[in-house]
């Protein structure tokens, strides 16, 4: 509205490559009215018609003129949120009122004389009351705690150390996950910059080429930073169904308990997952593109955001966005609803349907009384399988595709990068490590496994994690090695030619690194996570990642939207990359991606999670048990029913075994309460 405006003129926007210059970027200009787009290509061409008949510009004179550019979806997508932040200033209101004001039985009968209150608090109790900020806020910053450190049940002599079970490093882990991904995400959407030019990065500065490869792609990229979170998931699956399943009676199961049982399991996670995810696109597709103006914004956005979900929101909602519609081979551009949600779709397969083969075959012997006492070879083999499986595939696509480092590390982006088959090692692995833990910790019976991790002596330990941990640098670092290119000279993108590897140490790499990351993975947290880690788990352990752990979800899909909408409307002038560039980015979408992650969780997550376990409570039976140990209820520990504790959501921990099992929210469990993100 401040800006002076030329009367019958209009501002248009040309994308052009002009002759001598490398990259395509964007020119805008005022020009009459009465001018369309095909006339400006027009004059364009015939600058130069030779070249331009075979690079036409394409331009675009369709920019909103006013902000914001409402339209029903923007307004009703508004509304929406609207509605959640009066219901959680409402919900939060009646819970301070119901705490402190009409709690106790005075206070009730004073409450009583107000029936207009009473009527009030009525109304938004129960579920209503799940978006109170009061328990979502202890929720969020309730102390992690170790999950097993208790000495019984050892025969006097029987081992000279004692483990302790602490999976609270898990929390450090994927926040500096998260965080790496953070970074690498800063420096693709600063390097396409459609704002100003499709390749910034190349286009302006020779000294970009030297900074990107020594230090952007071995440090800052941060493509395996998903693998970690597939490395967790796997581990807390394996771990806390363990649990739950090694309590439940085989003999007294039936088909149709093992149908609800596993389709609860699906469908819970499925619900979990749901909320927070509907509101993200909802709000990417239909209100922030209306929300900002800026030049050549739209061309973008509506290509890699509105387009998509116009098409395939459904595909998203089902999590097999990665199969279908999937996306380019090269380049990293999805065809789906939300681009990072692939993470999301590869997660759920895995969870689907490689997790409850492995745990049946590991706990019921595919329940065949024939198999049970080699059930755990048979899951291990099982196991072994899945690997030698992915590791082959992976081999074929790679030799068959020509798959190397191309597009910033990704690879053959719909082949390759956003493919449960290719992405399965770091999950399986982490299966692996949640069930030697869980047999570590059922120490009374397996006493010989659990003595011969407690007498590992320290020196083998050391050295066991700092060759896993080079090994982890090192896979993190063999981009430096490929891109040993002439200096001036583009980094080798789409093939092998001048790189520092050769092609067959460039598929080998591409093959293997899945599986080699989630090895180190594997060697550095079962030190970790025995409570062997010493320094490395302290640092891990420390209560400040808790919090910014459970809100990795959130920041997973909001934080790669708050550094598109800045980079594509901000960004208008050619970027020169250093340290002190990529790192303040990076910062300001960290502090950024969280402070809204923190009001998703608050308003959304912890209040819609809430409202599914208290739901599950209610209607989850509780199946057959084997022992007294495994009938603690819901009840026991809170006589006034599920939801009735006001004080805080209910977590796993105090779920019986039968309900607990068909919970999301397996990353809030009592393990330190893990919360798993999803990247």
């Amino acid at each position: 509205p401040s800006t002076p405006r030329v009367e019958s003129a209009q501002y248009c926007v040309s994308l052009l490559l002009a002759p001598g210059v490398y990259s395509e970027t964007k020119w805008g200009m005022c020009v009459p009215e009465d001018l369309d787009n095909i006339t400006i290509n027009a004059a364009i061409v015939r600058t130069n018609p030779q070249f331009y008949a075979l690079n036409p510009p394409k331009t675009f004179c369709t920019y909103p003129k006013t902000l914001p550019d409402w339209n029903p979806a923007a307004i009703g997508v508004t509304a929406m949120l609207v509605f959640f932040a009066a219901l959680t200033f409402a919900a939060t209101v009646a819970g301070y009122l119901m705490r402190n004001v009409f709690s106790g039985r005075e206070a009730g009968a004073a409450a009583g004389k107000v029936g207009w209150v009473r009527k009030a608090l009525g109304v938004l109790g129960g579920m209503g009351l799940c978006f109170d900020l009061h328990p979502n806020w202890k929720g969020l910053v309730k102390e992690p705690r170790v999950e097993e450190q208790n000495r019984e049940g050892l025969e006097a002599n029987s081992v000279s150390r004692y483990l302790t079970i602490d999976l609270r490093s898990l929390n450090g882990l994927r926040t500096l996950s998260m965080f790496w991904i953070i970074l690498g995400h800063t420096g693709s959407t600063i390097y396409f910059n459609f704002n100003l030019s499709y390749f910034s990065y190349w286009s302006f500065n020779p000294q970009n080429y030297w900074w990107l490869k020594d230090w952007y792609f071995p440090f800052y990229a941060g493509v395996l930073g998903v693998d970690t979170f597939l490395f967790i998931s796997g581990l807390l699956v394996a771990y806390k169904f363990s649990q739950q399943m090694s309590k439940r009676s085989l003999s007294k199961m039936s088909w149709k308990r093992e149908i609800q049982f596993w389709g609860m399991y699906c469908v819970a996670r499925w619900l979990r997952l749901l909320p927070v995810l509907v509101v993200v696109m909802l709000t990417v597709w239909k209100l922030v593109g209306q929300l900002l103006t800026a030049p050549g914004f739209h061309l973008y956005w509506d290509a890699s955001y509105v387009e998509p979900c116009n098409k395939y929101w459904w595909a998203t909602l089902l999590f097999i966005q990665n199969i279908y519609p999937g996306g380019e081979s090269f380049g990293n551009k999805g065809y789906f609803c939300v681009p990072v949600s692939w993470y999301l779709a590869v997660d759920m397969q895995l969870y689907v349907f490689v997790a409850p083969i492995v745990l049946i075959t590991y706990h019921y012997g595919l329940y065949a009384k024939v198999f049970q006492k080699a059930k755990k070879y048979m899951a291990g083999s099982f196991i072994f399988a899945l690997l030698a499986t992915s590791i082959g595939l992976t081999a074929w696509i790679v030799m068959e595709h020509n798959v190397m480092w191309q597009f910033l590390g990704v690879g053959d982006f719909d082949r390759y990068y956003i493919k449960p088959w290719t992405r399965a090692p770091p999950y399986l692995l982490g299966m692996v490590l949640g069930l030697l833990i869980f047999e570590l910790q059922r120490k009374e019976k397996c006493q010989r496994l659990y003595t011969i991790f407690a007498n590992v002596k320290d020196w083998v330990l050391v050295i066991l994690f700092l060759a896993a941990f080079v090994a982890f640098v090192l896979l993190a670092f063999t981009p430096a090695f490929y891109l040993q290119t002439p200096k001036g000279r583009l980094p080798p993108l789409s093939e092998n030619s001048d790189t520092g590897m050769t092609e067959d140490e460039a598929h080998a790499y591409m093959i293997l690194r899945y599986l080699g990351w989630g090895l180190c993975l594997l060697v550095m947290f079962t030190i970790t996570c025995i409570g062997r880690g010493w320094l490395v788990n302290d640092l891990l352990a420390g209560y400040f990642w808790a919090p910014m752990a459970k809100l990795t979800y959130c920041a997973y899909l909001i934080a790669i939207v708050i550094q598109d909408v800045t980079t594509q409307s901000l960004i208008n002038h050619p970027v020169y990359y250093n340290t002190w560039t990529m790192l303040s980015y990076w910062v300001v979408f960290v502090v950024g991606g969280y402070a809204v992650s923190f009001v998703c969780y608050m308003c959304v997550e912890a209040p819609f999670g809430s409202m599914l376990r208290n739901a599950l409570s209610a209607m989850v039976p509780k199946p057959p048990q084997k022992g007294e140990e495994g009938k603690r209820t819901v009840e026991a520990e809170n006589p006034a029913g599920p939801g009735a504790d006001d004080e805080r959501p209910v977590d796993e921990g105090d779920l019986s075994p039968g309900e607990a099992i068909f919970s999301p929210t397996r990353e809030e469990a009592e393990a330190g309460e893990i919360e798993l993100g999803h990247k």
